[in-house]
Formats: C-alpha cells, sequence, structure tokens
C-alpha cells in the first residue's frame, strides 16, 4: 500500500470520525425542544480539514557521494569489459576484442591489435565451433586513486566454453580477470588485463 493511500485512508477515517461525534453529540443541540417554540443554538466550529497535498509527500532520498558515484561507475565499467573481452568464438573474427578498442589506452590497444595479427594467421579449422561466455559474478575494487588516475579492479567471472552443439559439449571454469584502469582525457580506460585463474 502506497503512502498516498494510507493517508487517505486516515483522512476518511477522521472524516466519519467527525461525522459520528456530529450525529451523536451535536445534532440534539440543533434539534427543536419539544414544548417549546425558541430554541437558542450553540455552533460549534470546527477547523478545516485539509488534505496533504500530493506533490509535497516525497521520500527522502539521500544523494550518493562523488566516491561513491565513482565507485559504482567504475565497477559497470569493469563487469561489461570483462564480460565482452572474455567472450568470443572461433567464428567471431575477434569481434569481443574489436568493440572494446575505445575503452582501452594506446598502449592495451596496441597489444590488442598485435594479439589480433598473431592470431588470424594462426587460427585453425572454424567449420567446428568453439567459443566461450563470460559471465560477470562480482567486482572488487582493490584500489581507486581519482587525483593519480589510477585503479586495480578484479572482476570474478563463470567463462562456459562451448565446442561443437553448444548444448553437447561445454565445460566451465570460475577465473578472474584483473584490471588496471588510468584516466586518459577525463575517461577511464583499461590499461591492462590478467586472467587469473581460480
Amino acid at each position: 500500500m502506497s503512502r498516498k493511500q494510507k493517508i487517505l485512508i486516515v483522512v476518511v477515517g477522521i472524516l466519519i470520525l467527525l461525522a459520528l461525534f456530529y450525529w451523536l453529540f451535536l445534532r440534539e443541540s440543533f434539534m427543536p425542544q419539544s414544548g417549546t417554540t425558541k430554541t437558542n443554538v450553540n455552533v460549534l466550529a470546527l477547523p478545516p480539514v485539509t488534505l496533504p497535498n500530493s506533490t509535497t509527500v516525497s521520500a527522502s532520498v539521500p544523494e550518493a557521494s562523488e566516491e561513491e558515484k565513482l565507485r559504482s561507475s567504475i565497477s559497470r565499467l569493469a563487469a561489461a569489459f570483462a564480460e565482452r573481452y572474455g567472450s568470443y568464438s572461433n567464428q567471431g573474427n575477434f569481434e569481443n576484442l574489436l568493440d572494446l578498442e575505445s575503452l582501452m589506452t594506446g598502449k592495451m590497444w596496441a597489444e590488442t591489435e598485435n594479439f589480433i595479427k598473431q592470431n588470424k594467421t594462426t587460427t585453425g579449422d572454424n567449420s567446428v565451433y568453439f567459443g566461450v561466455t563470460t559471465k560477470a559474478l562480482s567486482v572488487n575494487i582493490g584500489s581507486i586513486d581519482e587525483g593519480a588516475g589510477t585503479a586495480e579492479i578484479t572482476v570474478g567471472t563463470q567463462r562456459r566454453e562451448s565446442s561443437g552443439s553448444m548444448a553437447d559439449n561445454s565445460v566451465i571454469k570460475y577465473e578472474d580477470l584483473e584490471l588496471t584502469f588510468l584516466k586518459v582525457n577525463g575517461e577511464w580506460k583499461v590499461d591492462a588485463a590478467t586472467w587469473v585463474q581460480q
């Protein structure tokens, strides 16, 4: 039940009590007495009942501090990066890495480009599917130094390796992705990524 509904029920209850009070106690003073022709009437003035304005009733939610906003933002970025970085297939032509270029520093992108060039030439038979799907399970912030523009984040992941028919052959592993972030031109970017088996 919402706060507005509760307030409305209370107001209606008060109005019903006032009506009962009037009916039981005050109506006799307004009714003519038998055997008399003139009646003195005392009127009881009740204060007006004001209903609360729905726009003034609001729950106060404390605003998040700048540090909390930064931690939340960088945690979401780390989780999204880890899921994309760790999900690929032998038929995907390194799209997972190419899509992350804008989230990497120049150094990290140069290393990634080199990795792609080396592995494009050594790629074997693509007719049999092999792929990995990565899901972020947890984010652990090791350190954030906004002044220095550095952060160390570890993302705990679940990685499902599938080959052939995806439903038939799959293996689940749990690995951590250790990420180093640098702030470049006001934006947090990944400068290093290392997989660590749990």
